[in-house]
C-alpha cells in the first residue's frame, strides 16, 4: 500500500480491475485491515500528559516506535572514526503542528530530523524529530549546540573517540570546550 497509493482504501478490494491490488487483495480482507487500524495503538491515550504538562510530547502516540528504530540502528551499527550530525527533510504534504518549510532544501516541506550518521556510508546511528522550539534549551548553548550535545551524549558516556563533523549551524565556542 506504501508503493501503490491509491485515494481509498476500499480501492484496493475494488471489483474494477484498474484499481484492485491483488498482492493487498489475497492477504486479508479489507475489513481485517480497517479493524486492524482502528485498533493498532503504539502508546496509551489514557495517560497523555496535558499540553500544559512540563512533560508534554508532541510525538507521544508514536514515541515507542521512535525509541524502538533508535535503539534498532544504534546495535546494529559498527561505530566508525567518522561521523557528522545534520538535519534531514523527510517529505510530508498534509496538515501537522510538527511540518517545517525550508526554502533551500531540496526538500522544501515536511518533518525536520535531525540525524548522527556515518560520514562515509551514511548509516544513521541516532536521529531526533524536530518537534518545535523547547524551553528546556539552555541559553548558552543554543538550539544547534543542543542538537550535537544530544545526539553525541551515548558516544560520550560510552567514551567512543569519534571525528564528530558538524556545520556552522551547529557550531558554538561553549560546544566546543564541552565536546573537547
Amino acid at each position: 500500500m506504501g508503493l501503490h497509493v491509491l485515494p481509498s482504501i476500499d480501492l484496493y478490494w475494488s471489483s474494477d480491475p484498474l484499481f484492485r491490488v491483488n498482492e493487498v487483495a489475497e492477504i486479508m480482507t479489507c475489513k481485517r485491515v480497517k479493524k486492524i487500524l482502528e485498533n493498532l495503538h503504539l502508546n496509551d491515550n489514557s495517560q497523555i500528559p496535558s499540553k500544559s504538562n512540563p512533560d508534554y510530547d508532541k510525538l507521544y502516540k508514536v514515541r515507542p516506535l521512535l525509541e524502538m528504530l533508535n535503539t534498532a540502528c544504534k546495535n546494529e551499527a559498527r561505530t566508525s572514526t567518522s561521523q557528522s550530525i545534520d538535519e534531514a527533510m523527510i517529505r510530508f504534504k498534509g496538515i501537522s503542528s510538527l511540518k517545517q518549510y525550508m526554502p533551500a532544501k531540496p526538500i522544501k516541506r515536511g518533518f525536520k530530523v535531525w540525524v548522527r550518521a556515518d560520514s562515509s556510508t551514511g548509516y544513521v546511528y541516532e536521529f531526533q524529530i524536530y518537534t518545535g522550539k523547547n524551553d528546556d534549551s539552555t541559553p548558552e548553548f543554543g538550539l544547534g549546540s543542543n542538537v550535537v550535545k544530544s545526539l553525541s551524549k551515548s558516544l560520550i558516556e560510552e567514551e567512543v573517540t569519534v571525528h564528530l563533523a558538524f556545520d556552522n549551524f551547529f557550531a558554538s565556542y561553549p560546544l566546543m570546550q564541552y565536546l573537547y
